[in-house]
Formats: C-alpha cells, sequence, structure tokens
C-alpha cells in the first residue's frame, strides 16, 4: 500500500533542478559568465531562450511533455516552474513509467497520429531506435556544447537532460549515519531484518542493472540472504523512498534522492563507499512530426539552460556546471552512465534477467504505482 504524503516536488522534479533559480554553483567560464549580461546562451540556430520563447507563443503556446517517472507529482514543479519562467505557454506534461511510454508512443504513431512533443525517459534503447527510424527532430538545445559526448547523439537528435542518481536511503530517526546502509553487503545486518523495501527488480530496468551489479559481486546467493532478512517489494521506485521517510520502514535501495539533505525530512540519500551504483542521462527528443515543434525547442533548451542546469540536486550534466559542495566529478565514483546505456541496449540481456528475477523473488504483484 503506498505511504500518502504531504505533496512535495519528488525525485524526478527535484532532478530537472526546476525547483530552484538561485545563484548558480557554475564554474568560472565564459559560457558560465554569460548570464551576467556579457553574452547570451543560444541554440544550434543562434537563438536565444527569448527568440525560443516568442517563437512558440506565436505557434499557440501549447506542449506536451511525456516524463519517465512514477509518480503524478513528480511533473508538478516541473510544469510549474515553466509557466512561471513563460507566462502564456500551458505545459501538459504526462508523468508515466518510461517502459508505458515507449508502447503509449508507438500505438500513436502507428495510428499516425502523435500527442507528444517531447519525450525524456529511462528507456535509453528507444532514442537509438527512434532515431534510425527517422522519427526525431534534429535539434541541438541551448547547452548542447557543454554536454558529453556520451550523452547526446552527434546530430543533436536526442540529448541528455539532467542527470539520474540510484543508491541507498534511510530514515534518520532510525537509522544513525554511522551505520547507514553504503554498500550492499550492509542490507544483510541483523538489525535490519524486516526493515527493508525496495522496488521489484523485474518491474524497472534501472533497479535491475542495480540487482545485475549485486550478482556480479556478490553471487546469486546474496539473493536468498537478502530475502532472508526480510524485504517488502514494491512497485515503483519512489514508493520505497516515502516508506522509509515515512518510518514504515528503516532502509531501502534502488532509490533517488538529494545530495543535500533536506533538513525537514527524516530521509537521507547515501551513496556506497565501495559498490557500484546506478547514474545515468534521463534523455530527450522531439519528434519530427511533433504538432508544437518550436515549444518542444523551447523546453529542451530551458532545461540545459544555466539557470536551471546549474542548480542539480545531483551530480550536474553540464560540464560548466561545478559538482555540490562534498561531492567530485563523477568519474571520482563507482558507477558508469555508460554502462548502463550499453545495459540498456541489450534488450535480451535484460528480459534473462526480468525472468532470472521473477523466479528469485515472485512475480511483479500491484497495480501501477502511480494508480496505487
Amino acid at each position: 500500500m503506498k505511504i500518502l504524503l504531504p505533496l512535495r516536488l519528488t525525485c524526478l522534479a527535484l532532478a530537472l533542478a526546476a525547483a530552484s533559480f538561485s545563484v548558480p554553483s557554475v564554474a568560472q567560464t565564459p559560457q558560465s559568465q554569460s548570464q551576467t549580461g556579457a553574452a547570451v546562451e543560444r541554440d544550434g540556430a543562434g537563438q536565444s531562450i527569448d527568440d525560443l520563447y516568442k517563437a512558440a507563443l506565436k505557434e499557440g503556446g501549447q506542449l506536451t511533455v511525456y516524463a519517465g517517472g512514477d509518480e503524478v507529482t513528480q511533473g508538478f514543479g516541473i510544469k510549474s516552474n515553466f509557466e512561471r519562467r513563460f507566462p502564456g505557454m500551458k505545459l501538459n506534461i504526462v508523468v508515466d513509467l518510461s517502459k508505458y511510454h515507449d508502447a503509449r508512443i508507438e500505438e500513436q504513431l502507428l495510428r499516425k497520429n502523435l500527442d507528444v512533443d517531447v519525450a525524456h525517459l529511462q528507456t535509453l534503447h528507444d532514442f537509438d531506435d527512434w532515431a534510425a527510424r527517422g522519427l526525431l527532430l534534429s535539434y541541438k538545445p541551448i547547452g548542447w556544447d557543454q554536454i558529453p559526448t556520451a550523452y547526446k547523439d552527434p546530430d543533436g537528435r536526442f540529448t541528455g537532460l539532467f542527470m539520474l542518481t540510484f543508491a541507498n536511503s534511510y530514515n534518520k530517526n532510525y537509522v544513525s549515519a554511522e551505520n547507514a546502509p553504503r554498500d550492499y553487503s550492509d542490507f544483510l545486518k541483523p538489525e535490519f531484518k524486516d526493515r527493508i523495501v525496495i522496488a521489484y527488480p523485474n518491474d524497472d530496468d534501472a533497479v535491475l542493472y542495480m540487482f545485475d551489479k549485486i550478482i556480479q559481486k556478490y553471487g546469486i546467493g546474496f539473493i536468498d540472504q537478502l530475502k532472508a532478512n526480510g524485504v517488502q517489494w514494491v512497485r515503483g521506485t519512489q514508493t520505497p523512498r516515502d516508506a522509509v521517510e515515512a518510518g514504515k520502514y528503516a532502509i531501502s535501495t534502488g532509490t533517488s534522492g538529494s545530495f543535500v539533505p533536506v533538513e525537514s525530512s527524516a530521509l537521507r540519500f547515501v551513496l556506497p563507499k565501495n559498490d557500484p551504483f546506478l547514474t545515468w542521462a534521463q534523455t530527450g527528443a522531439i519528434f519530427k512530426n511533433a504538432k508544437h515543434p518550436a515549444a518542444a525547442k523551447l523546453y529542451m533548451s530551458w532545461q540545459l539552460s544555466l539557470p536551471v542546469a546549474s542548480n542539480p540536486r545531483q551530480f550536474p550534466i553540464r560540464k560548466d556546471v561545478a559538482p555540490l559542495p562534498g561531492f567530485q566529478t563523477l568519474d571520482h565514483y563507482n558507477t558508469s552512465p555508460e554502462d548502463f546505456v550499453a545495459f540498456m541496449r541489450d534488450r535480451a540481456r535484460v528480459e534473462r534477467l526480468k525472468s532470472l528475477f521473477e523466479r528469485l523473488i515472485g512475480p511483479v504483484q500491484g497495480i501501477s504505482p502511480l494508480k496505487d
């Protein structure tokens, strides 16, 4: 059963860094200094945010975005910040599991009735497929030159919009910082028995990737030990976060969270010390037959513009944005976004792992986390 909590910006909205426009923690480069008025950031066609905004209004001011996520509330902050920044624009943001979005888009393509303008999803292999089929618009948004090559298509058909990290969460009221679960072996501690909640790995490819790494390091017997220590399996990666924050469980893995603790919350998010963890670039694209291409370009450029991208809650995606205080650049950690891309592209292996985990922990139970 989903724990009902007060509405707040959740993992997707936080990761988008759309909630805050405070002073950017940006490395001092000529491009970052452009925000002071010396210059203006422009997209690959030479258009500024103001140019894109005017074109979007002239087009009608409408936009539909499909956003990968597992709670409806994850789109609220994005919508409010976008519409506040661009008066007269109306953003219809639809949050759903990425695997459901890709099926929804495929149906629309077959019916020749495309609703979506922009999609940003976890299912990274979809963008390769859509690009190969000639379905995506080539567009290099503002900030494109500052996105690492590994996170974008060289022709601009898709690009990473923000970084996401999945690691471990704990409730500070029940677990001390010293005893927080860092590496996966910590989840076997007797004091955590029957106090663990995790999303089904056979329901979410990102969680599946993490469990694949666990098996590679600890062996398949680790899953038996984990089950013996008492795990509540749930649908949706925010469900465990909410349950841990509410004190229903003490710890979880395969969740997102803010690197900087929210003092009013009991939830704490920590990275492993030695074990691998998951980081990836949530990737976005504009469809070639989008009904609102001007608004779509505005949205993509807004996401990557310095006022938004310079306020990450996790690792920054732009090379000219410094890591959060106390953190290093991504290459200093035991994580590889490129490895996750390769994992997602190997669909035969992903399906084999899903079948394995269904055998190990049972079939996925429960309705979509967006409806629970």
